[in-house]
């Protein structure tokens, strides 16, 4: 490989990065706005997806993101429902 050619692969992969960041932030303020059951059933269609062995590896990567953006909101969303269920309990306990 030349200079030349190393220098335009550094700047497609810095331009990859930065393109990666907007998405991933795109990623995330689409997921925040899912219940639990849509986040699990977006989940499953990124499964279905990758199981293609047709799949490119642009694609395997942006599926690999989103996927690890939507079990992390998942599990955001069920400490928050057990943070929920606990409190109900104690004050449920108390009222006696």
């Amino acid at each position: 490989m030349s200079l030349a050619d190393e220098g335009s692969s550094n700047h497609l992969s810095m331009s990859n990065k930065v393109t990666n960041k907007k998405n991933i932030e795109i990623f995330k303020q689409d997921i925040d706005k899912l219940s639990y059951e849509e986040s699990m059933s977006e989940l499953e269609t990124i499964l279905n997806n990758v199981q293609d062995e047709n799949i490119s590896l642009d694609k395997i990567q942006i599926n690999y993101i989103k996927g690890h953006l939507l079990l992390k909101h998942c599990e955001e969303l069920l400490q928050f429902c057990e943070q929920e269920i606990n409190e109900f309990s104690s004050e449920f306990l108390e009222l006696d």
